[in-house]
């Protein structure tokens, strides 16, 4: 487990360093990149969505929304905000998404597709352990 605490470590670090020169941690792409994909979302779909506390994402929302890349309007329900990228997000949005595909082919270029795969599986497995209770 060590070992596996210690290479996701070093992995969100390295891309922490290469998303700097746009200002953002691998944390806050995680949110632009799913409200890019799925479409805008309030907080609680996206804090149910990516499975992370929705103290977590309420800080990571206000750091985005300070920056400029989302911005957050009061959807049908009036009590809760739906959550929008910005243009200056969706122009930075190609850069970022070159930068996180090259991080991924840079980490994994050792490993052949069926290692790949076989990786993807056991990551699966492991998190499905963690979820049964």
């Amino acid at each position: 487990m060590h070992q596996l605490y210690q290479t996701t470590r070093a992995i969100s670090k390295n891309l922490n360093y290469l998303l700097g020169e746009y200002g953002i941690f691998s944390s806050e792409w995680t949110i632009l990149k799913m409200i890019k994909e799925k479409g805008n979302m309030s907080q609680v779909a996206l804090s149910s969505y990516l499975n992370i506390e929705p103290a977590a994402i309420s800080k990571s929302l206000v750091k985005l929304e300070k920056k400029g890349f989302i911005e957050r309007k009061v959807g049908t329900d009036k009590r809760e905000k739906n959550i929008y990228l910005t243009a200056i997000a969706l122009e930075q949005y190609p850069d970022l998404i070159q930068i996180v595909a090259k991080h991924r082919e840079q980490t994994l270029a050792a490993l052949s597709q069926s290692q790949q795969q076989e990786l993807i599986a056991l990551l699966k497995t492991m998190y499905a352990n963690t979820l049964a209770k």
